[in-house]
């Protein structure tokens, strides 16, 4: 499991960009409820950030990030690619195979480019669009001096007049469709939400804990799996669910209890032994 997360970004005009001697990009996060009938209060967040401090494009690009905390979709797969151990396995998340997912996505991306058209945030941004962490994003994303130098230009160019900027952002940012495409229908959204989101780097539940008779349980609450004798997996991967945070917190909690259990346990089976001394 993962949260699924949708973005949108906008030019961020010179006077509104970040400190330069800071190397903070998130600027803004905040926990809000959609109110969808079975969602428990805080079940959506979002952040607002500017990119890269050494990426000139990412630099005068401002995200704003929203995704669902509490995902009720719990089909992900991971599956082997081949019998070599070394190969990577074949992981699908299946991020929105839960219709009420998308559907709290597809709202929260019309209130956020909704945002985008009240006087504060155009007095600071412009051209808001679309935008997902594509394998554009990464080729252009990645620290070299090839990259350094074209996202050097293509800044320069970002500050110039609004027909250059927008070819910028198309050409080396945006690879999808307009703002306003997105916006035009539910069914066009709802397309453009299935080939975008992405998870948040929460990845968690492929061993999740459950009762011996429980067909999707991997461990039990100690973390020792079912039909295994010396084997536990103590990681986010027993979650579960996936947590409505950050999983480095409840991964640490989880190991340290895990960790307590086993030297109990192993204090219970080997007691001390006794020594007289002379």
């Amino acid at each position: 499991m993962d949260h699924p997360s949708i973005s949108v970004a906008s030019f961020l005009k010179p006077d509104a960009r970040k400190n330069p001697f800071s190397q903070r990009s998130l600027h803004l996060g905040m926990r809000f409820s959609s109110g969808i009938e079975g969602a428990p209060p805080g079940d959506m967040a979002l952040t607002a950030s500017n990119k890269s401090a050494w990426h000139a494009i990412g630099d005068r690009i401002a995200v704003i990030t929203l995704w669902v905390n509490k995902t009720f979709s719990e089909t992900g797969q991971v599956r082997l690619s081949s019998v070599d151990w070394r190969e990577e396995p074949v992981v699908d998340f299946n991020l929105l195979s839960d219709h009420r997912d998308l559907q709290r996505l597809a709202r929260g991306f019309r209130q956020i480019a909704a945002l985008h058209d009240l006087p504060p945030l155009k007095a600071v941004t412009s051209d808001a669009f679309p935008v997902s962490f594509t394998d554009k994003i990464r080729k252009v994303g990645t620290y070299n001096t090839k990259n350094r130098i074209l996202t050097r230009i293509g800044a320069t160019l970002m500050d110039g007049p609004t027909l250059l900027r927008q070819l910028i952002i198309r050409g080396f940012v945006m690879e999808s469709a307009e703002l306003g495409q997105a916006l035009q229908e539910d069914e066009a959204l709802e397309t453009y939400i299935k080939r975008a989101t992405v998870g948040v780097w929460h990845c968690s539940c492929s061993c999740r804990m459950g009762t011996a008779d429980d067909p999707m349980a991997v461990t039990d609450n100690e973390g020792r799996v079912h039909g295994m004798h010396g084997l536990r997996v103590v990681d986010a991967s027993i979650f579960p669910v996936v947590p409505c945070a950050n999983t480095n917190f409840p991964t640490m909690m989880l190991a340290e209890k895990i960790a307590d259990d086993m030297l109990r346990t192993e204090s219970i089976a080997q007691p001390a032994h006794r020594v007289a001394l002379a």
